[in-house]
């Protein structure tokens, strides 16, 4: 379900009830997205894994969304095995902010589910 929040922040085009993202809308979805995603942890682990990736990898939390392979190694050197974990979370979430259908897949990491999201044939509908 798109938030009134969102609408505010990404200019939206209506084409026949479906949604047309801009650029600018789709990266503001997806670090909300990525926020949802490590507040899992907890606001304060949340806080210094982004402040470790900044410290260690130079990545601020604006850029991930221009950067995802730099946070996904980031991540990965933070988080170790668990990163998949989080990725996985942080995806199912844009997934659904986007409106489209949610289907685990192993071997994907988030940069494979970003770039299907990105592409994806399923047209995004609108909730009313």
């Amino acid at each position: 379900m798109l938030r009134k929040k969102q609408l505010v922040i990404c200019r939206i085009e209506f084409l026949q009830d479906t949604i047309v993202l801009e650029p600018a809308g789709f990266r503001q979805i997806l670090l909300e997205a990525v926020d949802y995603g490590l507040m899992v942890l907890g606001e304060i682990v949340r806080r210094a894994i982004y402040e470790r990736i900044e410290k260690d990898h130079g990545l601020k939390r604006t850029e991930i969304t221009e950067q995802l392979e730099a946070f996904h190694k980031a991540l990965g050197s933070v988080l170790g095995v668990s990163a998949k974990t989080v990725e996985k979370l942080i995806a199912k979430n844009l997934y659904q902010r986007l409106g489209l259908n949610f289907t685990p897949r192993p071997e994907w990491t988030l940069i494979e589910y970003v770039d299907h999201a990105k592409t994806t044939s399923e047209p995004i509908q609108v909730r009313e």
